[in-house]
This record gives structure tokens, sequence and C-alpha cells, in this order.
């Protein structure tokens, strides 16, 4: 007799089972690993971590760096400019701000025409030679014009919001031409 590969009939005893007892049991997949993450996941959330902390102290710096340049810029603009003494205050915000960034004891040296030239290296070329020449007419009997309060505001303002960085070498240059 040959064997089939056919089931076997059910036998009585399971034909009276309900079909659902036959059913087998569900096979649940294999639990998870509790293995940590790979190695290499970890150096890159590091890696990744570590520069964005790093981005965010640079900006955070940067920031420092550029907020005495931002509150003299509110200053110059609460200043009354119909004020007589408003070119006195303009160049006064503007040493002050430059004090902030260089040493004290270089700059406050700076006076007259030195002092103009090293403001006239901080403003582009088509505006250069003009502010000197208005903050020196601050001490004549006749003082600024309205129009040139105007300008000396404008130019204090581009000044102001320059954000390339202060240089000490370039204040030692005007440092000899006025000790010359």
């Amino acid at each position: 007799m040959t064997t089939s590969n056919l089931p076997m009939p059910p036998t009585t005893a399971d034909a009276s089972a309900s079909p659902l007892a036959q059913l087998n049991d569900i096979q649940l997949p294999d639990p998870i690993s509790a293995m940590p993450i790979a190695p290499g996941y970890w150096i890159i959330a590091a890696l990744i971590i570590v520069i964005a902390i790093w981005f965010a102290y640079r900006i955070y710096k940067q920031y420092q760096y550029h907020a005495p340049r931002k509150k003299a810029l509110s200053l110059l603009d609460q200043y009354d400019i119909n004020d007589d003494n408003f070119a006195a205050q303009v160049n006064s915000l503007l040493k002050r701000t430059a004090m902030t960034y260089l040493p004290r004891e270089s700059l406050a040296k700076l006076n007259g025409q030195p002092w103009f030239d090293w403001l006239d290296s901080r403003l582009p070329s088509k505006q250069q030679h003009v502010i000197g020449e208005l903050l020196f007419k601050r001490h004549q009997a006749n003082g600024l014009t309205a129009d040139e309060k105007q300008q000396l505001a404008l130019l204090a303002k581009i000044w102001l919001s320059n954000k390339k960085p202060f240089s000490d070498p370039s204040l030692t240059t005007y440092l000899h031409t006025q000790e010359a």
C-alpha cells in the first residue's frame, strides 16, 4: 500500500471539535534586541550635536560682537538733529563705539585729521573725506547747516552699519601719522 500526501480524514473525536479549536496559535515575531544602537550612529549623533553647539556659539559670539554697533545705531536715531551739539554727540558716539572694539589707550589719542582719516577707512570710497569736514565744522562759529547735519547723520549711520571687523593694525597706521 502506498501512502499519499493527502491528509488523513478526521477521526470521530476530532470531527466533533470546532474548526476554531483546530487553529494553531499566532506566531509572534522575535522580540526586538536589547542591544544598543551601533557605535557608528552614536558617533554621527555626537558629531551633529558638536557641530550644532559650535554653530550656535559662533552665532552668539557674532551677536555679542555686533551688539555695541547696534546699540550705537539706536542711540544715533534718538539724537535730536536740530540740536546745536548734534555733531559733537555724533563724534562722541563714534569714538565710544570704536573704543568698545579697539584698545582704549590707542584710540583715545586719535584726534583731528588722523581721527577723521581713520573714520574714513570704514566708509565706502564714494563717501570718504566728508565726515571729517563735517565734524571739523562743529568747532566753527557757524556750525553745521540742517543739510550738513542730515549728511553727518547718514554718514554716521553708514559707518556704524559697517559689519567689517575693526582692526588694530589700521589704527596704528593713523597713530603714527599723528605722532609724526
